[in-house]
């Protein structure tokens, strides 16, 4: 009863955390765009941004064996906001770009560390439902922040967009005072990590980056409307709670992962070939039906692991795969300069990664 408790007070967290978080998150490549900076410059920003990332969440990890994780939230919490801020009110400058990478990583990759590391500490033995449910919960909260997302920053100053940023990130942490969590892991070990495992956390980050780059596609190539952009991520977002409910509980994912995953990448395939934008909208809500199919897979094949493993060792070395490939890519993308063969070979990725076998959950 006591586990139940703490996967519902984590769900929780999950909601609002992820609504403040993404508020400005969601149509971060867009925002940078619109304040004068080439896709180059983009592309630099995310490769000093995900290489900062691996320290921060080494760092962060480490911290919790003095530090208790709540205080480490606010601490996160606050820096996102002020990382936020600093975008609004910097020059157009490149230094000032780097500075912000340094900020927004230090805000981004602690939360990161702890969620994941709340998030498997959390889990009961149904771990495949609830691992739909954290999903589900995240993907109502992100629901709610690309719809709104857009008229916040039109209707707000920076600085109480900042404020309300904080005091939700506050309030998401109150669930977690009374959360009941192993203290075994306390010390920091090493396991081994199955090599196909490995290989799946590598290939996936196409997804991830995809994801990332996808509305910028769609402000560049379909509609430069911030808002417009902010309701094809609500509508994808959408339809994929409908798939969630009956791929978590009526289909193995071990069969079908494959094939499903095959569809999907044809879907984003099409997606970045076509330029209409009532199209887009029926695109996108077939993509909603298999993105979030594949983060459940992700999220799985991530939090699967035994009793015996020592967690915050398992996430700093998941975490360090996680931002050095995407660093990498990031950085080849920096020289290749081209959205759409930059999304290609992002589509090729979540092709391979459909392939790689995946051991049964715990």
């Amino acid at each position: 009863m006591v586990i139940d408790m703490n996967i519902k007070r984590y769900n929780i967290f999950i909601l609002i955390s992820t609504f403040a978080r993404n508020i400005i998150e969601v149509l971060s490549s867009v925002i940078l765009y619109k304040m004068g900076y080439t896709l180059k410059e983009i592309f630099i920003f995310y490769f000093t941004f995900y290489l900062s990332g691996i320290v921060v969440s080494f760092t962060t990890i480490n911290l919790t064996k003095k530090i208790k994780i709540k205080y480490l939230l606010i601490i996160s919490s606050i820096i996102f906001s002020i990382s936020f801020y600093y975008i609004s009110v910097m020059d157009k400058i490149f230094i000032n770009l780097i500075i912000f990478s340094f900020l927004y990583s230090i805000g981004t990759f602690s939360y990161h560390s702890l969620r994941h590391y709340l998030g498997i500490s959390s889990l009961d033995n149904n771990k495949k439902n609830d691992i739909g449910n954290i999903v589900i919960y995240m993907n109502i909260a992100l629901i709610i922040s690309s719809l709104v997302s857009g008229y916040l920053n039109s209707m707000l100053s920076n600085i109480i967009i900042s404020i309300i940023l904080i005091v939700l990130s506050l309030i998401s942490i109150i669930p977690l005072l009374r959360l009941n969590l192993d203290k075994k892991n306390n010390i920091i070990k090493y396991d081994k990590i199955d090599k196909n495992r490995i290989l799946f956390f590598i290939f996936e980050q196409g997804k991830v980056l995809f994801l990332l780059f996808e509305p910028l596609y769609i402000y560049l190539y379909v509609m430069d409307n911030i808002k417009y952009v902010g309701i094809t991520s609500s509508l994808t977002l959408i339809s994929s709670l409908i798939f969630i409910y009956f791929f978590v509980r009526k289909i193995d994912d071990r069969k079908c992962f494959k094939y499903l995953n095959i569809i999907l990448c044809l879907i984003l395939f099409f997606k970045i070939n076509i330029s209409n934008k009532y199209l887009m909208l029926f695109i996108v809500f077939l993509e909603g039906l298999g993105i979030k199919m594949y983060e459940v897979v992700s999220m799985e094949n991530m939090y699967n692991i035994s009793h015996s493993t020592n967690i915050k060792g398992y996430l700093i070395i998941t975490e360090s795969i996680f931002c050095l490939v995407r660093a990498i890519l990031s950085f080849i993308f920096i020289y290749i300069d081209n959205l759409k063969i930059i999304l290609y070979l992002l589509i090729t990725l979540i092709l391979i990664s459909g392939f790689i076998k995946r051991r049964k959950m715990l």
